[in-house]
């Protein structure tokens, strides 16, 4: 297992919620809670690791899977994962999830290690520099707010000014928020009310968002956003092959971890995905897309496929007609 490629995200998370439970399980169980707290590709990675001579967390006796780790099993934080923390809190959107306190207390408690990397060591050649301001005070009280809001299932009164300086003020529940890594912003997904039948969602950046107002408001359950979202997708899935080389599928998962997708393996080096979208997103997908280079073919559907060679085609263009 690589030393700490994969902590505190998805799959180690995954991971440390199987091997804490001391009974024993049944192959079927764990395909299950692998599928049930993971991606739908997780299991292509996972489970082979975990059954096979892969890490050798549990032993097989009589068709079943037994721990190989003691009651008493704790990991302590290494000086590595101490530094890759630091590092992480150097990151300013991390302030978006916590308060002014716990800010103050946590660089008290990492002050004397040194951050793993610095956010200056990276080079984002394809993301947009216009990125939203993660320090500005006013951004991030709007975005606790509403993650307090989704939290309580409570309706916000939301100003927002669309991108044609449009103000529209409606009340909206939110539902989830959502970060693009091409624009580097924060959108939130709401609808405007969950009991009209002709509902749909909205999709609203946060740093266009001028005021924001609980309502005191609030409902039960959050309406099935999965449901909106598959409403307004186009009938067919975009359908990339994955070659996986130069750890692509695993590079694809993360790149397309906030599209809803199906993927399978076609042979031993190949991987066929779905990729589920909508118009608001589609040029972002093909921007996303393209930066995999040949890892990485598209073969449906057509008018995506016709997308793309009309950009491929003005961009060969520009280079043509680039001065050397």
């Amino acid at each position: 297992m690589e030393l700490f490629s994969e902590i505190y995200n998805c799959y180690f998370q995954v991971i440390k919620s199987l091997i804490e439970k001391k009974n024993c399980i049944s192959e079927e169980e764990l395909n299950y809670r692998i599928k049930n707290s993971g991606f739908e590709e997780s299991i292509l990675y996972l489970l082979p690791k975990l059954t096979e001579n892969g890490w050798g967390f549990y032993e097989k006796q009589e068709g079943f899977l037994y721990s190989k780790l003691s009651t008493d099993f704790y990991v302590p934080l290494t000086n590595l994962q101490k530094s890759y923390l630091k590092a992480i809190l150097l990151d300013d959107k991390i302030t978006l999830f916590l308060s002014d306190v716990e800010i103050e207390n946590i660089n008290t408690v990492f002050a004397d290690v040194e951050p793993l990397y610095q956010p200056d060591d990276f080079y984002y050649y394809d993301k947009f520099s216009d990125g939203d301001d993660y320090k500005n005070p006013v951004y991030r009280k709007h975005f606790q707010t509403i993650i307090a809001a989704i939290k309580k299932h409570e309706y916000l009164d939301i100003l927002y000014e669309s991108r044609h300086n449009h103000r529209v003020h409606h009340y909206y529940l939110p539902c989830r928020l959502e970060y693009s890594i091409k624009n580097d912003c924060f959108r939130l997904l709401a609808v405007e009310s969950h009991i009209q039948r002709d509902s749909k969602i909205e999709i609203l950046n946060l740093s266009r968002i001028q005021e924001i107002t609980p309502c005191n408001k609030t409902i039960k359950k959050l309406p099935d956003i999965n449901r909106f979202l598959q409403h307004s997708y186009y009938k067919e899935p975009v359908k990339i092959l994955i070659k996986n080389q130069r750890n692509a599928l695993e590079r694809a998962m993360l790149q397309f971890a906030n599209y809803e997708k199906n993927t399978r393996k076609i042979d031993d080096n190949t991987y066929e995905c779905l990729i589920y979208y909508n118009k608001k997103v589609e040029t972002e997908l093909l921007i996303e897309i393209l930066s995999f280079g040949p890892m990485i073919k598209v073969v449906g559907n057509d008018s995506f496929l016709k997308l793309i060679k009309e950009r491929l085609k003005r961009q060969a263009m520009l280079i043509n007609n680039f001065p050397s």
